[in-house]
């Protein structure tokens, strides 16, 4: 987790809004319209917090895991209404208790192997009431094929980032990413440098996958046609399953 771990920072400061800003009205359609007030929700991959923070402030009871322990320091920051704790998605264990569940921005990409994403469903799946909506989105093979390939830099008078996209890999269906960053801390710049991997996974693989794990009711929504525009939407898929 150290690459997560040194991006936190820039992560925070950068990504979290921006997203979460275009998907949080297609959230309310297709997730939170099912969800009672004051739920128990779990928030699988929760980065450094803005989305729980979001549900809090709407009086739901969050909870958000993350395998990232500076991604869960910010979170405690950014939402101290909800409750944090460090946790591997393939690996954590909850009791069933919660309402619902949600993962975003495209966190369960992350998760490099097909085992692992099976682990990550069962044990959402696990931490759900009977009934219970769980929605999460994902890029597709089109997403990794345009913005993905392209490097960006933002320099700022006390920091620097600078992403060099490697591209995606047909075979092994890996894209691959090199973030470095600079930080000017007490007059000295710090470096530090992270490699970032995402999966492609076909919709075949992810709809067997949830269905093993007991998810039934399985929909799917194109982020453009949801209104998300820009790059943000572009090869983006929001699942919204049900706790069979």
């Amino acid at each position: 987790m150290a690459a997560y771990d040194d991006f936190a920072w820039f992560y925070n400061r950068y990504w979290n809004e921006e997203f979460h800003s275009l998907s949080f009205p297609i959230l309310e359609r297709i997730w939170l319209a099912r969800i009672a007030p004051r739920a128990r929700i779990l928030d699988v991959c929760c980065g450094t917090g803005y989305l729980a923070g979001l549900l809090a402030t709407r009086g739901h009871r969050v909870t958000g895991i993350d395998a990232s322990p500076s991604m869960i320091q910010y979170a405690r920051e950014n939402a101290p209404a909800a409750q944090f704790r460090v946790s591997d998605a393939a690996q954590f264990q909850l009791p069933r208790h919660y309402d619902a569940a949600i993962s975003t921005f495209d966190s369960l990409n992350h998760i490099l192997n097909h085992e692992q994403l099976q682990a990550v469903f069962r044990n959402t799946a696990a931490a759900l009431k009977h009934g219970a909506p769980f929605v999460f989105d994902m890029l597709r093979e089109e997403a990794y094929q345009t913005h993905w390939g392209e490097s960006f830099a933002l320099v700022r008078d006390d920091h620097v980032l600078l992403i060099t996209a490697a591209g995606f890999d047909f075979r092994s269906r890996l894209a691959h990413c090199t973030i470095t960053m600079f930080r000017l801390l007490d007059g000295v710049w710090r470096r530090s440098d992270a490699q970032i991997q995402e999966r492609c996974y076909t919709p075949e693989q992810i709809d067997a996958a949830l269905r093993l794990a007991g998810f039934g009711e399985i929909v799917c929504y194109d982020a453009h046609e949801l209104g998300m525009s820009g790059q943000l939407g572009e090869g983006r898929t929001f699942y919204a399953a049900t706790r069979t």
